[in-house]
């Protein structure tokens, strides 16, 4: 049986709800999220030449925690702006920056896709793991590049292919297997939907982005179990746990029981450690 059309507004307003709810599992974990991806954090803010002054704009800012360290880099001649389409993730992120003294920090609820901003008013623009969720990439990289300066540049980071990073990938073939739901097709929107670097260099380019240059990293996931990530799953990746909500409560309990099987294989003597993936892109908008 065919699946229905791509509804892009239809995606876009569950995922915002998905994002509201997953709010606060997110932000319990957001110090391990944040060593976790700190180095394709720093990577990104390399890509995107954030220094001392820059006007930055952080798109799907979560709980601000990149935002802050992209606030901190600025100092206070700088700027940052944190966005995210979740009001839930603003008023974490706005009351992290409050806590932390970041006057040089804003905060607001904005969709990446549709930014009510000016034109050419960013020195960076940065994304950290939301591109390959917009409905419309092309759309969202058309805003940052509306919004940057001639000369300024843009950076996201995002995960590769399923392969790569397992203790995601997993979860979500199991859930589609229990929801009897089928793989998505190519270029839906989700997890891996810019794994390709080619198809992620063509957007950017066709964005109007110059001197793009991309780079891999891995890194381990590391927990105490495979049953911790599964809590680890079900409070912060929303889409997931989303695909479960509405079945029979046996049947989410054994979808849960075959995920936390399928990561079994990533527990050892020191715990659990699983394989990830990034992609780091960064690209210029001519002068």
């Amino acid at each position: 049986m065919p699946q229905p059309p791509f509804n892009r507004e239809q995606y876009r307003e569950i995922s915002r709800k998905q994002w509201e709810q997953t709010a606060a599992g997110w932000h319990k974990w957001t110090t391990l999220l944040a060593n976790f991806t700190d180095s394709a954090t720093a990577k990104m803010f390399e890509f995107a030449g954030i220094t001392a002054g820059s006007r930055v704009l952080d798109i799907a800012s979560g709980d601000g925690s990149h935002s802050i360290k992209a606030a901190q880099l600025v100092g206070d001649s700088g700027y940052v702006l944190a966005t995210d389409m979740a009001e839930n993730m603003v008023n974490f992120a706005r009351e992290a920056a409050r806590e932390a003294g970041l006057t040089q920090m804003e905060v607001r609820v904005m969709d990446g896709e549709n930014l009510t901003l000016n034109d050419h008013s960013f020195d960076a623009v940065i994304c950290q793991f939301g591109l390959m969720l917009f409905a419309n990439p092309a759309q969202g990289l058309a805003e940052a590049y509306r919004v940057l300066k001639a000369g300024g540049r843009y950076a996201a980071v995002v995960f590769t292919t399923p392969d790569k990073t397992p203790w995601l990938a997993i979860p979500a073939k199991i859930a589609l297997e229990h929801a009897g739901r089928p793989m998505p097709p190519p270029g839906t929107p989700g997890l891996f939907a810019l794994g390709d670097e080619n198809r992620l260099k063509n957007l950017m380019r066709e964005a109007g982005f110059t001197d793009i240059e991309t780079h891999t990293m891995t890194r381990p996931m590391q927990l105490k179990s495979a049953a911790e990530c599964v809590t680890f799953v079900r409070e912060v990746a929303g889409a997931i746990t989303a695909l479960l909500a509405n079945l029979d409560e046996q049947v989410q309990q054994a979808a849960w029981q075959a995920i936390e099987h399928g990561l079994r294989v990533f527990e050892g003597e020191h715990g659990f450690s699983a394989p990830t993936e990034f992609r780091v892109v960064g690209g210029r908008k001519p002068v």
